[in-house]
């Protein structure tokens, strides 16, 4: 597949107002003993997929050794302990004082989408903020319903920006008008995201056969990082030392300034 993508400052579609920027890290939400999510976060175990589920991010290592603690290791749940530990995630988004976690949760689904951030008066943030006041909302369930709503016929103007936003973001050059018609049409049939385009790009731009994509991607990163234009030796030296590595094209650039 080929995707190509520009970025919009500022994009104004339908209901939507988007104002593309780099993504906002994903707030510490702090489970019931209040300790920072420090540490460690990228696992595969049950308890560290929960927190993806209902909180949208990892786990910390403290959650883990406090779960641990408690009988729930991280890759030894029963399904009763599954449900238990999810239950007890969504009772503490939805607890009294964590208006301000559930509120970033939504801006996070939001902007995972759309690939921008909401205008306060967005009417779809807004239904969406409605949303995730019900005590059974999570980030899966807000994101799962903004799913249908990006394969809204109407939207076509929203999922153009939030496809240049993300090819913009991952290979840092606009969309052509092949990678528009495509995405369009995956968008529609799929609900898929922003992120999952940027995460998709970055995949291809690396797959086999697709060599001279990445020499592009890498030339215009040591232009961005204000470096002389990379010799062909170079990029085959970059491109075999990150064959498993998956960065945005500011993460080239910065890798870039390093080489």
């Amino acid at each position: 597949m080929t995707h190509h993508l520009r970025r919009a400052a500022l994009v104004t579609l339908g209901a939507l107002t988007l104002s593309t920027l780099a993504p906002a890290s994903a707030s510490c939400f702090l489970f019931i003993c209040g300790l920072e999510a420090t540490g460690s976060l990228a696992t595969n175990g049950q308890v560290d997929a929960l927190y993806r589920e209902v909180l949208g991010r990892p786990s910390s290592v403290q959650e883990r050794t406090l779960w641990a603690a408690r009988g729930y290791r991280d890759d030894q749940l029963s399904a009763a302990q599954e449900d238990q530990v999810r239950a007890e995630l969504t009772r503490n988004l939805h607890a009294p004082g964590a208006a301000a976690i559930l509120t970033d949760l939504t801006r996070r689904v939001f902007f995972d989408a759309m690939g921008g951030t909401p205008h306060p008066n967005n009417p779809f943030f807004k239904l969406l903020g409605k949303l995730a006041q019900k005590p059974e909302s999570t980030y899966s369930s807000l994101l799962a319903f903004t799913r249908t709503y990006l394969q809204d016929p109407q939207i076509d103007g929203a999922r153009e920006g939030l496809i240049r936003a993300a090819f913009m973001r991952s290979l840092g050059r606009t969309a052509s008008t092949a990678d528009l018609t495509y995405w369009q049409a995956n968008i529609k049939a799929n609900g898929t995201t922003y992120q999952e385009i940027v995460r998709a790009a970055q995949d291809w731009v690396l797959a086999a056969g697709n060599e001279a994509e990445f020499a592009a991607l890498i030339r215009r990163a040591f232009k961005a990082a204000g470096r002389a234009d990379p010799t062909n030796t170079q990029i085959v030296q970059i491109r075999l030392a990150n064959q498993d590595t998956r960065r945005t094209f500011d993460g080239w650039k910065t890798f870039v300034q390093k080489f």
